[in-house]
């Protein structure tokens, strides 16, 4: 194994580009291109979000579902108040395992923002709203019930979500994180948790 000098991520020896930041060994004159975030491995913003303005344009050109989930976890300003940096990074390590085991090999799971309330998104090819609400409380139900090893006394999670689906009747770019993102401010907003919430513009 070696360790990447640009991005510390540890490679096989036979690798041809680095894991987390896509540096190629073999073209010494490539910059790197940072496309997984390096605390839970998952996808990083950037790279989710351009994952879904081409699946959104797939999806309008061809007329097939997609959706897209944001969860966010529930009480996350005492989760940060309560763990160390050390404690919190492990924490977001299996949760992002429990959310990758919890959804079909053929979704994408990714990070949206981990300096507040730590955010994540979940692409759902050819998933349309009913699918997308039935794959948001199977994830919520995996986290709730799963006994997270590196959380200290908070051993025990639950995530709220937003979900938007791509519509084939509308014109012009939908931008479906942000969409989903709206749906889970507007039922935090109203002090609900631990619940799914469908955007208005479906």
């Amino acid at each position: 194994m070696r360790v990447c000098g640009t991005c510390e991520a540890k490679n096989s020896e036979d690798a041809q580009s680095r894991q987390m930041c896509g540096f190629s060994r073999r073209d010494r004159a490539s910059s790197p291109l940072f496309v997984v975030d390096s605390v839970t491995g998952l996808f990083n913003g950037v790279f989710l979000q351009a994952m879904v303005d081409q699946e959104s344009n797939r999806s309008m050109r061809y007329k097939r579902p997609l959706s897209v989930i944001v969860v966010e976890v529930d009480h996350a300003e005492y989760i940060h108040r309560d763990l160390s940096a050390t404690q919190l990074n492990e924490l977001m390590k299996e949760l992002a395992e429990t959310l990758v085991a919890s959804v079909r090999d053929t979704d994408t799971v990714g990070v949206l923002d981990m300096e507040g309330a730590p955010r994540f998104a979940i692409v759902l090819p050819e998933t349309d709203q009913n699918g997308a609400l039935l794959a948001a409380d199977k994830i919520r139900r995996a986290i709730a019930s799963h006994d997270f090893r590196a959380g200290g006394q908070w051993q025990r999670l639950t995530l709220s979500c937003g979900a938007a689906t791509a519509n084939h009747e509308r014109m012009g770019k939908q931008d479906l994180v942000w969409i989903a993102g709206q749906a889970l401010q507007s039922g935090r907003a109203a002090g609900q948790t631990n619940r799914t919430h469908a955007s208005a513009q479906l």
